[in-house]
């Protein structure tokens, strides 16, 4: 939260609690004793623990503690227990807390403070600032499965975000809940505007062991541990990333940038736009990055690179049977939504329907039409009498992947076109059937609690 929680909150009658930055002294200071506390609290055998900070820093807007716990917690105890004037409820695993920089403890019972909109932050004035001046502490509790990852995952500042950037052009994705393969499948179908398909049908877990992600990733645990002490030491070691290379740093040039906006870039700015360039240059003249060649070399060498650590993932992590699964299972999904999509302007075309009519026969398809090939091969389509899930709709079988896109077609539009004119009208009756059977209980309703309208 940066210390700024408080200054956006407020409760009815109560002033501003007033929380500056900390010096390094009442920083150390407080977190001894806050981790002490904490301890005493939750009990000798709790796992808990501040984040490093990012090297260099001479202040600090609060101080982040991640406790392991999955229990429930009284946060009005705790902050009572820890002479907090005041708490802010950011979700049901954290809370921030505000604590008098003099170590006196609250002379009253803590205050909860809610949190202002931002429209409403511009326009209201907020009430007078404290005199007395208040330590912004923000404590979270996290799975004990989890607590390793993510005292790890959200210490040193940026390097979360900065590990992500480097990460995303790979396929990975890095989280709160630990690394995840993101299948390329899955941005081809946001592309496609592909409906019925979230980003968890495409994110593949490999593992939130934060020594055995640092392995894959090249990284050296040890060296993690030891700590950084400067910046150019914490880049030194995020250098040895894999994906750390001339593109990833590689930006244009704003000109006449002056030392002053330098000085204020943070550190995620700092190693991409300095520490990346400077130590793997660029191979190119300015003047011919922009290129269309440039700009094809770079999509070819970063699609190779991602297919080669793919590969290395799956068998590092020994999730093929996993990916395959979730490979083939996206894959079928998003043929299915395009073959809705190809559907609608034939079945519009038949049946003249539009809007919710139109969706209801096409959800009306997906769900009662079988397709298969048959021994001539010649596509066959069939209205079903019991109607599929979601996972088990077949209209897949009738699109084709037409580029590297992912772009599909459907194979045979004159058999899909004489069969929606055929038998729109039956597949819509036994549709409106089932939604009647499922309103009214009974067979129909088990059935249908599973289907999703994902058209």
């Amino acid at each position: 939260m940066g210390g700024s929680a408080f200054a956006a909150a407020s409760a009815h009658g109560e002033p501003t609690l007033n929380t500056p930055r900390l010096t390094q002294e009442d920083y150390t200071r407080l977190k001894a004793i806050l981790k002490t506390s904490l301890q005493a609290f939750f009990g000798p055998n709790t796992k808990l623990d501040t984040l490093s900070e990012a090297p260099e820093k001479d202040s600090f807007g609060d101080i982040d503690f991640i406790v392991a716990r999955d229990e429930p917690t009284d946060w009005l105890a705790l902050a009572t227990f820890i002479g907090a004037a005041g708490l802010i409820a950011h979700h049901p695993r954290m809370r921030s807390l505000a604590i008098p920089i003099a170590d006196t403890g609250s002379a009253r019972p803590p205050v909860s403070y809610k949190p202002i909109p931002p429209q409403k932050l511009k326009t209201s004035p907020m009430p007078a600032k404290t005199v007395d001046q208040y330590a912004q502490i923000d404590i979270e509790t996290v799975p004990t499965s989890l607590y390793p990852w993510r005292t790890s995952y959200s210490s040193y500042g940026d390097l979360s975000s900065i590990l992500g950037h480097i990460l995303r052009p790979l396929g990975f994705k890095l989280s709160e809940n630990g690394l995840f393969l993101r299948l390329k499948e899955l941005e081809q179908a946001k592309s496609m505007l592909c409906h019925g398909i979230a980003d968890h049908d495409g994110l593949l877990f490999l593992s939130c062991d934060p020594d055995k992600v640092m392995q894959f990733l090249g990284l050296s645990a040890d060296r993690y541990e030891q700590g950084f002490a400067t910046l150019d030491e914490l880049y030194v070691w995020l250098g040895h990333c894999r994906g750390v290379c001339a593109e990833l740093g590689w930006t244009r040039r704003q000109e006449n940038s002056s030392d002053r906006a330098k000085e204020k870039r943070t550190v995620f700015m700092r190693f991409l736009e300095e520490w990346v360039p400077a130590h793997f240059p660029f191979p190119l003249r300015d003047a011919d990055t922009d290129s269309d060649a440039a700009k094809k070399a770079r999509e070819v060498t970063v699609h190779k690179k991602r297919q080669e650590t793919l590969e290395e993932a799956v068998a590092f992590f020994d999730v093929q049977a996993n990916y395959d699964i979730m490979h083939e299972s996206l894959i079928r999904a998003i043929s299915n939504s395009s073959a809705a999509s190809l559907l609608r302007p034939i079945i519009c075309l038949h049946s003249g329907r539009a809007d919710k009519q139109l969706t209801e026969i096409i959800r009306a398809f997906r769900r009662f039409t079988g397709v298969h090939w048959g021994e001539n091969g010649r596509l066959e389509l069939r209205v079903l009498e019991t109607p599929h899930t979601d996972a088990e709709c077949e209209l897949w079988r009738l699109v084709d992947v037409v580029d590297a896109s992912g772009e599909r077609e459907l194979r045979d539009w004159a058999t899909v076109s004489e069969f929606v004119k055929e038998r729109w009208e039956e597949v819509r009756r036994l549709e409106r059937k089932r939604v009647e059977a499922a309103k009214g209980g009974g067979a129909g309703r088990e059935k249908a609690a599973g289907l999703a309208d994902s058209c």
